[in-house]
């Protein structure tokens, strides 16, 4: 029997608070590192490089964010969330390069499906976020997530938000662990001084960029995705931002590579929308995918585990849910539409596994590794091998 104690929640939620008061995240910009340095509730420390967030500042942030009744799409929301860089293509099996017939074909299907709620690109085309965006919203009429650096993206997305509306911008602007990815910084600042709606995206996987148990593995996603929250608020208070923590398990027995048909990440990312969902924030996570490389009997058991266990339990929102195969590398249309049929047809039920139970090293090992991805060779790894996402 699964169940969500709020003590246990509200604990993955003071333990991300306090690492990011006492362990801190690494910042090489200057900029960011001056407009937290001016609330006086943070400090930089010059020895370590990280930049230390006082708990009061994380929680200033969270009562200027909006709420999540002020959010456009809605609660139980499935989308085609992610960016794959490749195409499967179903009749060959071979992974070719998208097009924009690819975009165009997913955004029809979006707009007409009753099971899903909001679009992101689905697949990448390089260097051409304008166009992207235009064929998106020519196609789709429904709620959508667009990624964009550039300049011309930006104004092009802030048109798109001033005409259309319903769109929110992709950041990951932390690279796990509690890294700042400098690159990221100046279109990042730039769409939140627009005051275009973003989300923040993490995803630390356990065993590699992360602690290797359940409780721990959320803490360092949620301290991530509070930074940005944070950093978002302070720019720009009042600023629409979607917590966009992903946690991720690296599967031991597959040489470490991500695996996303693990019940133990749907799991992990229901548990994390609940934490969001205790805090009245926008979320969105990733849940129901696959760990097979192509379409087929197992993708779609793993499917209907995720489907029928977030329609149990509830949640804001999950990318990923519809056409992506193996690690997010390619993208299916045809699994897109399987899915969609799989989607409607399964019902909400109860999981018969218990969650981990709170890990008291969890935070230790955090500390340990700071902003290090060296959670391979960490004792606390190899201790809860076996033990931990064994599901």
């Amino acid at each position: 029997m699964f169940s969500i104690d709020n003590t246990y929640l509200e604990t993955i939620h003071n333990d991300a608070l306090r690492v990011l008061e006492e362990i801190g995240v690494k910042c090489d910009s200057t900029e960011i590192r001056q407009i937290f340095e001016d609330t006086g509730l943070a400090a930089f420390d010059e020895t370590t490089g990280h930049i230390h967030v006082l708990s009061p500042l994380v929680e200033q942030a969270l009562t200027t964010t909006p709420k999540r009744d002020q959010y456009w799409i809605g609660e139980n929301a499935f989308g085609v969330g992610g960016t794959a860089p490749f195409v499967y293509d179903d009749d060959t099996g071979e992974l070719i390069p998208p097009t924009f017939e690819h975009i165009v074909k997913i955004a029809e299907i979006v707009n007409k499906t009753d099971v899903i709620d909001f679009m992101a690109r689905g697949v990448l085309i390089p260097q051409q976020e304008v166009k992207v965006m235009d064929a998106i919203i020519e196609h789709c009429d429904k709620p959508i997530y667009v990624a964009t650096v550039t300049e011309e993206g930006i104004a092009r997305a802030k048109e798109i938000h001033e005409t259309r509306g319903n769109i929110n911008i992709q950041f990951s602007i932390i690279n796990s662990p509690l890294n700042i990815i400098d690159s990221m910084v100046d279109p990042f600042l730039s769409c939140v001084r627009l005051g275009l709606p973003i989300y923040v995206s993490t995803m630390p996987m356990a065993g590699l960029s992360g602690p290797y148990s359940m409780s721990s593995l959320l803490t360092l996603t949620h301290a991530e995705g509070l930074f940005g929250i944070t950093l978002a608020q302070l720019v720009n208070p009042g600023i629409t931002v979607v917590h966009a923590g992903l946690p991720s398990i690296a599967n031991l027995k597959k040489n470490y590579a991500v695996d996303l048909g693990l019940v133990s990440h749907n799991i992990a990312n229901l548990l994390m929308e609940k934490v969001n969902a205790m805090l009245d924030i926008p979320s969105i996570q990733t849940a129901c995918t696959t760990s097979q490389d192509r379409p087929n009997n197992k993708s779609e058991e793993e499917a209907a585990v995720g489907f029928s266990m977030m329609k149990q339990y509830g949640f804001h929102q999950m990318r990923h849910a519809f056409g992506f195969l193996k690690e997010l590398i390619a993208f299916s249309i045809a699994k897109l539409e399987r899915h969609i049929d799989i989607c409607r047809e399964t019902a909400p039920a109860e999981l018969s596994i218990e969650i981990d139970p709170y890990d008291p090293d969890g935070f230790d090992v955090i500390r340990r590794n700071g902003s290090n991805a060296s959670y391979m060779r960490d004792d606390h790894t190899l201790k809860h091998t076996g033990t931990s996402f064994i599901n």
